[in-house]
């Protein structure tokens, strides 16, 4: 009874809270809640820093995506360098977040990447990891509720919140630069023609060579094009469904189907939580992929 009683608090605590964030002053639907948790607040960013370039001046304009962006890079910028000074001092008691640092650094790199590069890959796999922890923050960070608002440039207020995986130009940005690399790495290990023309198999009648050539060159792009749709689609869907369900606790209109609601929130997040973590392993992954198919002998 006691349980009971006290899920039944937090669903009246998450009904009024989501409600008072969500709902209250804009009159938004959930088709308008939706598109501004996934969504980027350009027509109203947070400020607006003019850069000049010659004649030219362009303005940076400062959204929540570009701010939880930046969060995720400093974040795994400072969690290398804070688990790089922790080893450096091995007699003193390692900390619950340099067990957790190298629990997942020891995994990635040992049982994951490292075979996956292959012995010609090696050297790019503090790129792979980098990739994987900076996905990962990307990811977690999108998971914060709702708490800070920020007044953009045109008056209204914007939460500092939000899905930056749901972006298509986050992981399309990524993705290209995953694809820059390891078509790179390609180069620079067989040389800029030699890879290139590797990617017409050998043996080929010479009057297919160019079509076969064209299809592997499409599947190229189609390796960019696949990274940014699973990391997109995957962090979407989790979220929508985390907006979806506190929004069933208001239009009820009871407390009755709160608890169940509420448990089945917990349930989500939870599992939201794993799709980020997996999301990161699987983008990580098939960049080591790609890289080691680049540089092997056969491409």
């Amino acid at each position: 009874m006691k349980s009971f009683t006290q899920i039944l608090l937090i669903a009246i605590l998450i009904t009024f809270v989501t409600n008072d964030m969500l709902f209250s002053s804009e009159n938004l639907t959930i088709n308008e809640v939706i598109m501004e948790e996934l969504g980027d607040n350009v027509d109203n960013p947070f400020f607006i820093i003019p850069i000049k370039l010659g004649d030219f001046t362009f303005d940076f304009n400062v959204t929540k995506h570009v701010i939880l962006v930046t969060l995720a890079a400093l974040l795994t910028i400072i969690s290398m360098k804070y688990l790089a000074y922790k080893l450096s001092t091995p007699f003193k008691k390692p900390t619950f977040l340099q067990g957790i640092l190298e629990l997942l650094i020891n995994y990635m790199s040992k049982d994951v990447l490292e075979s996956t590069l292959g012995e010609d890959g090696q050297k790019y796999l503090p790129f792979c990891l980098t990739i994987f922890l900076f996905v990962l923050f990307a990811n977690f960070i999108g998971l914060i509720p709702p708490l800070i608002h920020i007044k953009g440039v045109t008056g209204a207020y914007v939460y500092l919140a939000g899905s930056v995986g749901g972006n298509l130009g986050f992981t399309l940005s990524i993705s290209t630069v995953v694809f820059i690399v390891y078509n790179l790495a390609g180069m620079r290990k067989k040389g800029f023609i030699k890879y290139w023309a590797s990617l017409s198999p050998q043996g080929m009648p010479k009057v297919l060579s160019p079509f076969l050539w064209f299809l592997e060159f499409i599947t190229l792009i189609n390796r960019a094009l696949a990274l940014t749709i699973r990391l997109f689609a995957n962090m979407t869907g989790g979220h929508i469904m985390l907006i979806v369900i506190p929004y069933i606790i208001i239009i009820s209109q009871t407390l009755l189907v709160s608890p169940f609601a509420v448990l089945f929130l917990g349930f989500i997040y939870v599992l939201e939580i794993f799709v980020a973590v997996l999301q990161a392993y699987v983008f990580s992954l098939l960049s080591a992929v790609y890289i080691g198919l680049a540089v092997g002998d056969e491409h």
